[in-house]
């Protein structure tokens, strides 16, 4: 499943039906993916999904069981790592702790044919400049915070100027403070100098904030390529669906599709989803729609086109949790058959009559705001 973003610029990476098989496991399988130049693009996904060996195999630490890998226009078959225009980020960030920073940083730059040490120390201190490290050159790696030595692995591997920067979950190791404020200064850095960064991560949050596309991964596979708001407003599994963000699902039936609109019956929610466009498919048969927990209203009053005895994009329940996030509050609420529905909305003093719990409420969501899932 390819997305190809602008068919005008020539993919720094192309990946070609590739497939990694360690014994008798399919660790990657038939993965074709398209990075451009100057993305931030994150493989997304659980373990073993596949997306660290992947990494591995643009870095060459692997080789395809089958398939091509293409970077910058070169089939790397038989090109090692070192001879790669990329340089990898690792997850323990691999620092040299008997070395200063500045040296960490040059150790690369040293192993060039005939660099001068003029010119190696001017590229070290530029790329310490560019990550805001210059005025701890002289340190050594455990004088350094996380975020610090975070900063000095990025440096070393821009050191070089790879077309490539591949990150292996880059931020793991910081607190969540820190993880966050470092998400916008590796973004704010990568956007700066240009380089094409591929990240690996198995955080939703991480890859949404950062990524200018992101590829989910699921059992080797494929399941998604595009840009975070396409894969949160419009995924094409369950899966994508329910490993992007939360949401509620049901399963249904077409009971009509025709021009401008469909109709889908689900017994999960004992309401028909009326959809403001037609969908991929034919009546009776089998489908899924979804609702995002903030795309539905909740009220102790029923919505003013409420029809009992035909309802449709809306089901009574009852409130059976609350959970307070600070400025929102997720409403659990249970339908008579048992099935939990969530609606998250604001924490604003509204009115007298706020739902709380075991109260009779009533969910209702916009056509436009249905997800229909065809696998």
């Amino acid at each position: 499943m390819e997305n190809i973003e602008n068919t005008n610029v020539n993919p720094i990476i192309r990946v070609e039906n590739v497939s990694k098989i360690f014994d008798d496991h399919i660790a990657v399988d038939q993965v074709s993916l398209s990075i451009y130049p100057g993305e931030f693009f994150s493989l997304l996904g659980g373990s073993g999904s596949g997306k660290t060996t992947l990494l591995r195999m643009l870095a060459g630490f692997e080789l395809p069981s089958s398939g091509k890998i293409f970077i910058d226009g070169k089939d790397m078959a038989h090109i090692p790592p070192y001879a790669r225009s990329i340089n990898m980020m690792f997850q323990s960030y691999a620092l040299f702790p008997h070395m200063s920073v500045e040296s960490n940083i040059a150790f690369g730059l040293k192993q060039e044919p005939l660099m001068p040490k003029e010119a190696i120390r001017q590229r070290t201190m530029e790329v310490l400049e560019m990550v805001q490290m210059a005025h701890l050159a002289q340190r050594k790696p455990h004088q350094l915070s996380g975020g610090q030595r975070q900063r000095v692995a990025l440096a070393r591997c821009l050191a070089k100027k790879p077309k490539v920067v591949l990150l292996d979950e880059p931020l793991s190791a910081l607190d969540k403070k820190l993880r966050e404020k470092m998400q916008f200064e590796l973004v704010d850095i990568q956007e700066k100098i240009g380089t094409t960064f591929v990240m690996v991560t198995h955080d939703q949050s991480e890859a949404m904030t950062m990524s200018s596309r992101i590829a989910i991964m699921n059992n080797g596979a494929l399941e998604q390529v595009g840009r975070p708001n396409q894969i949160y407003e419009f995924p094409h599994s369950r899966f994508t669906a329910n490993f992007i963000g939360s949401t509620n699902m049901f399963e249904g039936q077409i009971v009509q599709n025709e021009g401008d609109e469909a109709i889908i019956a689900t017994e999960e929610a004992n309401c028909l989803f009326y959809l403001d466009h037609s969908v991929e498919g034919f009546e009776n048969q089998k489908i899924w729609v979804a609702v995002r927990p903030e795309k539905v209203d909740i009220s102790v009053e029923p919505p003013e086109d409420y029809n009992q005895e035909n309802p449709h994009n809306c089901v009574q329940g009852v409130v059976a949790q609350i959970a307070y996030i600070g400025g929102l509050s997720t409403y659990h609420v249970r339908l008579p058959n048992g099935k939990i529905l969530k609606a998250t909305d604001f924490n604003v003093e509204r009115k007298a009559n706020n739902p709380t719990w075991n109260d009779v409420v009533y969910l209702s969501w916009e056509p436009s705001n249905i997800m229909v899932l065809s696998s």
